[in-house]
């Protein structure tokens, strides 16, 4: 029986799908959503530095994700954090657009 992971409460519904065809569910107590399989996937420091190597030398984000088999989602935001971390550890600051 699927509980809710929230509240332990066992007053689920069904609430449709999620993009890969899982159940999602839907807990009428606290109203929280959830997919009760749904794994939490860490990415290792291991690939975090082979991602590294491939940015370094220039391949896109889609043939990352290929090669890695993380998402190219989770990538572009690995990227974007680590532009920020950069830009704030060396000082500086993003060029303003001039019109």
């Amino acid at each position: 029986m699927v509980t809710c992971p929230e509240c332990n409460s066992s007053n689920i519904v069904k609430y449709g799908k999620i993009h890969n065809g899982k159940q999602r569910y839907r807990c009428h107590d606290c109203h929280r959503q959830f997919v009760p399989t749904a794994t939490k996937k860490y990415i290792s420091d291991e690939q975090k530095s082979l991602i590294d190597k491939l940015l370094l030398e220039r391949l896109s984000l889609a043939a990352i994700s290929r090669i890695t088999s993380i998402s190219e989602s989770w990538i572009q935001r690995y990227v974007n954090n680590k532009s920020i971390y950069t830009s704030e550890a060396m000082g500086v600051e993003p060029s303003k657009k001039t019109d």
